[in-house]
């Protein structure tokens, strides 16, 4: 099993790409430590992540050169702000560099 750990915001290879290709097509193997989940199991689970996945709307008062910038990035630059302000939860030294 290969492990790779991509940062916020950053896009996988193309060889890291043929590798999750390469993946899909071969037969889920499900062990003691991986079994298979129940209908019931499933459910639980999708409705955990639909969850911690929904955004709330909000207004934000930013400089004009910033909010340029962002969308400079082009479609999604509101999710791309919202994982940099989570990053920076997630990291107090970050939110101190700032304060």
């Amino acid at each position: 099993m290969v492990k790779e750990t991509l940062r916020a915001g950053q896009r996988p290879t193309k060889a890291q790409l043929k590798e999750i290709w390469a993946a899909e097509k071969k037969p889920i193997t499900y062990t003691a430590l991986a079994p298979r989940l129940t209908s019931k199991e499933l459910a639980e689970f999708k409705q955990i992540n639909a969850d911690s996945r929904k955004k709330m709307p909000c207004t934000l008062r930013i400089s004009r050169k910033s909010l340029e910038w962002w969308k400079s990035l082009g479609t999604g630059y509101t999710a791309a702000m919202s994982r940099m302000l989570e990053d920076a939860q997630n990291h107090p030294e970050i939110l101190k560099r700032i304060l």
